[in-house]
């Protein structure tokens, strides 16, 4: 082996190296290509830039050299997006900023029309309660999509599996992104535009983008011009456990997973997957022996887990470097995800093209490529229809079914 590769190094050496272009010709073969750019449909802007690196180095440019270059600029780049879309903390950590219209007062029911994105699981929830408390009729929806830029677009136009909702246009204002809804409140709004957003057609303006105060207020506030009235997803008597789990799984799912994404420092990424998967060990262990997380009563705190478990393996387990275990391999949260999908009306709010076009296509500085992954088996909907066997963790009918 060592005498072929000394015989083949020294019969290199004989070789007369390919003349070296002119910068001339260069120059010609680069006004060819500019040239027929209108005529070749096959000419990329990798073409130019061929063309570019061998008139300024007559050569295409050196392995060491390229890779050195765009690591550097992209490096650079990153963190500029980065600090822009995702701001952090002194040690890279994400940090979410708070949401800027939160409820005050009461509100016109007959007036209220809902912003979502299909995407997001801060609306996913909204979609959930209102769906579940049979706010349809009285609260109509508009769904946007991303766009390339990282506004909400309204297109009208999206994949779905049966009866599933899908995007659509402005319905209330006739706008074409959210960011020109957001403006026409009084006193305009230059801020970040973001879903969910619940709009007083009445008055012009922003009721709320706090996703949790939207799904507090379809659960009880607005019962005069609901379905299901009765139908109470955080009773007086949970009120206290709800919230000690919201604040469990706030912080470290919920946010958790774009704490993950986000982390731009090692450290960072280290901290905030360690306590995701922490706080999902927990909760596989203590769905082991309860049908929901405050037992047989299935509440709002339940909508917020499995609005962020739906999307885990399709995202947040590639995309946003959860890996250390697939949602799918943790039984019973697995199981406790499908029995929440099972739910009448909750699958339909669920738009898996959806979720992985937009995190996948969208999300740039994650995925530079845009190159969307297979969605996983465990995903699809026909497998999340299969039985999940927690019907026998409950020690009565859960009050959802009953109404």
């Amino acid at each position: 082996m060592s005498w072929c590769s000394s015989s083949f190094s020294s019969s290199l050496l004989l070789v007369n190296p390919p003349p070296r272009a002119s910068r001339n010709d260069t120059r010609r073969s680069l006004r060819m290509s500019l040239n027929n750019d209108n005529t070749n449909s096959n000419f990329t802007s990798s073409s130019l830039l061929n063309s570019i690196t061998k008139l300024l180095w007559g050569q295409s440019l050196p392995p060491g050299i390229l890779v050195a270059t765009v690591r550097t600029a992209w490096n650079s780049a990153w963190g500029l997006m980065m600090s822009q879309l995702a701001p952090s903390d002194f040690s890279g950590g994400y940090s979410r900023p708070a949401s800027k219209f939160r409820i005050l007062g009461s509100l016109s029911p007959g007036t209220l029309h809902l912003y979502v994105g299909l995407a997001c699981p801060w609306a996913h929830r909204t979609l959930i309660v209102r769906a579940l408390k049979g706010l349809e009729e009285a609260v109509a929806v508009s769904v946007a999509s991303p766009g390339m830029d990282g506004s909400w677009e309204f297109k009208g136009v999206g994949g779905a599996h049966s009866g599933s909702i899908g995007p659509s246009l402005d319905k209330a204002n006739g706008c074409r992104t959210l960011k020109e809804v957001y403006g026409l409140r009084r006193g305009g709004y230059d801020g970040r535009s973001t879903v969910p957003m619940l709009w007083d057609k009445g008055s012009k303006d922003v009721v709320c983008n706090e996703s949790y105060d939207i799904i507090q207020l379809f659960n009880s506030g607005l019962n005069s011009v609901a379905g299901k009235p009765e139908l109470d997803l955080s009773p007086p008597e949970l009120k206290e456990e709800i919230e000690e789990w919201y604040r469990i799984i706030y912080p470290n799912v919920n946010n958790g997973v774009y704490r993950c994404g986000f982390a731009q420092s090692q450290e960072a990424y280290d901290r905030s997957v360690n306590e995701l998967f922490c706080t999902l060990d927990r909760l596989e262990d203590h769905l082991a022996n309860s049908r929901y997380l405050c037992g047989d009563q299935f509440t709002l705190v339940d909508i917020c887990l499995f609005t962020t478990l739906i999307r885990f393996d399709l995202a947040y387990n590639v995309l946003f470097r959860c890996t250390k275990k697939k949602l799918s391999e943790y039984a019973n949260l697995h199981a406790y995800m499908r029995d929440i999908y099972q739910i009448p009306k909750v699958a339909a709010t669920c738009n898996f093209t959806e979720i992985m076009d937009s995190y996948y296509k969208t999300l740039f500085p994650l995925n530079p490529g845009s190159i969307r992954p297979v969605m996983p088996s465990t995903s699809d909907h026909h497998f999340l229809c299969r039985p999940h066997g927690r019907e026998s963790l409950s020690s009565a009918t859960p009050a959802i079914f009953l109404y």
